[in-house]
């Protein structure tokens, strides 16, 4: 059973950021939480300026990661120097995936404009690819998706970048998720886009992007096991495991979904959680 291990900020005073949603790095062959992050919305009213944020973050939590939802200049330029990880995302509205799709130039170009002009002093190790491409149930988004990974992917490594890249996934990839061990990409997607896609992962050593949120698939009756409360728990008779929380089961349904591919030594990142 993947398991996490929650990391408390050195001072919590900064109420703003007590919204802001957990990026978990965790490795799909079921290790321990290897860091803790936060997303970074800007979409809000009287929210503090990004270096202030950037300092708050860097100063007075243990947070070493945070994803932006766009390559804005002045929120790269706020992590200058703090050694936070940053996540770029190339726009949240997946309006640009076409064209990185068919232009390797419109992919230099991208990384010329959003990740050469801050790269060393904002420490970005890692591009997303959209959001949720998936779950837009665009054909034509869906069928550019991985080819956009390799066209961006390609362009970092021939600028001589050291920058992942991936994409995020809703839980609504999978067909089956209860018990976890039953976990499998929905039919049609399974071998015609998460195939080439995990093989890309495979392949790039990058990590599998998921948004698992407990809070969306809890019901008056499952709410302690949504919220880590005390529990009976779900029994999977397949593996023996005993969940006792929503979020370790559905990240090994995920899990459970990559290996029936076979592709269970991939790596799993959680770019969203609430």
């Amino acid at each position: 059973m993947i398991q996490s291990q929650p990391v408390l900020p050195k001072m919590a005073t900064f109420k703003t950021l007590t919204n802001l949603l957990l990026l978990i790095t965790i490795s799909s062959a079921f290790s321990a939480a290897l860091s803790i992050g936060v997303n970074y919305g800007t979409i809000a009213d009287n929210l503090p300026p990004p270096p202030q944020v950037a300092a708050f973050l860097a100063q007075r939590t243990y947070i070493d990661r945070v994803k932006l939802f766009s390559a804005d200049p002045t929120l790269l330029r706020a992590f200058a120097g703090t050694s936070i990880a940053v996540t770029v995302t190339v726009t949240a509205s997946n309006s640009d995936i076409p064209s990185l799709a068919r232009s390797p130039s419109a992919a230099s170009a991208w990384v010329s404009s959003n990740l050469l002009p801050f790269i060393p002093a904002t420490n970005i190790t890692r591009v997303a690819v959209g959001n949720e491409v998936l779950a837009t149930g665009d054909k034509l988004l869906i069928s550019l998706l991985v080819p956009a990974m390799r066209s961006l992917s390609a362009a970092i490594a021939a600028a001589g970048l050291s920058v992942q890249v991936s994409t995020p996934h809703s839980l609504g990839i999978l067909a089956a998720s209860e018990p976890p061990s039953s976990g499998r990409f929905r039919r049609g997607y399974d071998r015609v886009i998460f195939r080439p896609m995990l093989d890309y992962h495979r392949r790039t050593k990058t990590p599998f992007l998921v948004n698992p949120y407990p809070y969306f698939g809890f019901t008056p009756k499952t709410l302690n096991y949504a919220l880590f409360r005390p529990n009976s728990g779900v029994f999977d008779a397949v593996t023996g495991f005993n969940y006792t929380n929503m979020f370790d089961a559905q990240l090994d349904a995920v899990y459970s979904a990559m290996n029936r591919l076979g592709y269970g030594d991939v790596e799993i990142v959680v770019a969203e959680t609430g």
